[in-house]
């Protein structure tokens, strides 16, 4: 049984994708966010003594605490992986869409860089308030990673 400690402020999902909720997230707030994930994934994947990659890192996995400090959570699909190995495959891909890499969607390989693709869809859709998946424009049909491609 895993117990996590209450997070009254849900998850990161139901601020930025609200039209009411993600005005309560000021530049300064976002910034912090961004920064916290950012230091979560370093630690899971340099610090915490066991590489581990998460393999789906989205808004709805990271968790706000009462002063809406982020947390990474949901590990059923993260892996660890030893000593000096960066990575590794699978024959059995997992996550979900929009935010795996190439690399692993198509080739079964994960890795640390698995997770930083992750971590940059999910910094777009903080900045942008929109979600990769489901973001369509009308004169293209690009999601949200496809779309600032272009510009």
């Amino acid at each position: 049984m895993l117990i996590y400690e209450y997070m009254p402020n849900k998850s990161l999902d139901s601020y930025i994708f609200d039209h009411t909720k993600k005005k309560l997230l000021d530049w300064p707030q976002c910034f912090h966010t961004i920064n916290e994930i950012a230091r979560g994934l370093l630690y899971l994947h340099q610090d915490s003594g066991l590489r581990i990659i998460h393999r789906d890192l989205k808004a709805s996995n990271v968790l706000l605490d009462i002063e809406m400090n982020p947390k990474i959570s949901d590990f059923g699909m993260a892996r660890s992986v030893a000593g000096n190995e960066m990575g590794a495959k699978t024959c059995n891909v997992v996550g979900s869409h929009g935010y795996m890499s190439p690399d692993y969607t198509v080739d079964g390989i994960f890795s640390v860089k698995s997770d930083v693709f992750s971590f940059g869809i999910l910094l777009l859709e903080i900045l942008s308030c929109k979600k990769n998946r489901g973001f369509v424009l009308q004169d293209h049909n690009l999601n949200l990673l496809g779309h600032v491609s272009t510009v």
